[in-house]
């Protein structure tokens, strides 16, 4: 008998960990022989996102670019070692699902049982005049290469350096943090430049730093950021960006060297030539089971799929915690159905741990039970992504990747 097809699109936290948690589950339910996992990807490897912002701000003297690049990518192959995952490197196009196929690139036409989009998002500039052209987003590891050799070949060209940077959401506010340390660090080995005459503006549109989050972290945040002489302008949405200079909505304008976007993010571009519901954001819409509304077989997680909490009425943020709580849940719900077992409902919790680093050995993490903050936060996002790794890769791998990470980390806190 021909195995049926449960294809996922998406090599990122949720498409990993819900091919992972397929394998075991068909392997504990006796179910291979029925079944593949087709695992679907445009690259070689995942990128380990929260892993951006040290990227941006790892001196060229500690890391060449590719290498560093390459330290943060984690090889799919290594990742689905010793399961029966197959790994198909493609791109998603569109899926028919009257006829339970999905379109790519390569395959032209994948039949599937059961198919999971984990896509991801793209960076929203929300059509800002000139803020694609002159923005460096922070999405992928190019971006935080890119950011970097910016920043160095800036301060060689100038002796003050000022850095915009737009949105100040997690992303803005470790980006901004980080980047303290690494562009005094720098001034202060050039010759030229015996103190750091540089300057940082973070931006964010709405009220508060870290909308969202609750006003105790929002608060210890902003806190932190003011020593480190962050200026911080909240209420300033930007209406355009031209010649270096970016302009608010209430007419006020700022001049910059270097202008980081880190303000938002939308569904998949692609998905606009498919028949799939879309939130105004172009994320997908699903029903209380993950699955895109109207139809049976297809299932959206992560930052790809728009979830609402049943109790608080509030989309579900687009973090690693919720898209992996996502994608252990459809696993789970395939499995039931395959077995012909009764259904439940996702419920998300209320809220999910995180944490946010704030530059030079300090972050802020809340474990939901535990709260902390300082060198003690520090500690627990380098456990955070041990713990990670060793939940995908062998042990030995995992351990040695770790260190190499930490050890990059801390190249700019000398």
């Amino acid at each position: 008998m021909e195995k049926k097809n449960i294809v996922i699109v998406g090599a990122g936290f949720g498409g990993v960990a819900a091919a992972l948690a397929l394998d075991k589950k068909l392997r504990a339910a006796g179910k291979t022989d029925l079944f593949q996992i087709l695992l679907i990807d445009r690259h070689r490897h995942q990128l380990y996102t929260p892993a951006l912002y040290e990227i941006a701000a790892i001196p060229r003297a500690s890391a060449p670019d590719k290498p560093l690049a390459a330290s943060f990518l984690l090889p799919l192959e290594e990742i689905v070692k010793n399961t029966s995952i197959q790994i198909l490197r493609d791109e998603f196009i569109r899926v028919d699902p009257s006829q339970n196929i999905l379109v790519t690139k390569n395959n032209s036409m994948l039949p599937y049982r059961f198919l999971i989009l984990a896509l991801g998002a793209e960076v929203n500039y929300f059509n800002i005049p000139g803020l694609a052209e002159e923005g460096i987003p922070l999405k992928t590891a190019e971006d935080a290469v890119r950011l970097r050799n910016a920043v160095e070949e800036g301060m060689q060209k100038k002796e003050s350096l000022k850095i915009v940077i737009g949105g100040a959401g997690a992303s803005g506010v470790e980006l901004a943090a980080e980047f303290v340390n690494y562009v005094c660090a720098l001034k202060e080995k050039d010759a030229h430049a015996n103190i750091c005459n540089a300057s940082f503006l973070l931006v964010e549109g709405t009220p508060e730093i870290l909308p969202g989050f609750s006003p105790l972290i929002a608060g210890i945040t902003r806190k932190r950021l003011k020593q480190l002489g962050i200026v911080i302008k909240t209420n300033a949405k930007i209406t355009s960006v031209k010649d270096c200079r970016v302009t608010f909505q209430d007419g006020a304008q700022e001049e910059y060297d270097i202008l980081v976007w880190t303000g938002g993010v939308k569904g998949p571009a692609i998905f606009a030539n498919s028949p799939l519901p879309l939130s105004p954001k172009g994320s997908i819409l699903v029903d209380g089971n993950l699955r895109v509304k109207e139809l049976q077989s297809v299932f959206a997680i992560g930052d790809n799929a728009f979830v609402i909490h049943q109790k608080t009425n509030t989309p579900l943020p687009w973090v690693v915690p919720v898209a992996e709580a996502e994608a252990r849940y459809v696993a789970s719900h395939i499995i039931r159905e395959i077995k012909g077992k009764s259904l439940y409902p996702f419920r998300p919790w209320e809220k999910y741990p995180f944490v946010i680093t704030a530059g030079k050995k300090y972050a802020i993490a809340d474990l939901i039970f535990f709260q902390s903050w300082g060198i003690l936060g520090w500690v627990i996002k380098i456990a955070v992504e041990l713990r990670y790794l060793l939940s995908i890769l062998p042990a030995k791998k995992a351990f040695r990747l770790w260190r190499k990470h930490v050890t990059l980390y801390q190249a700019n806190d000398q």
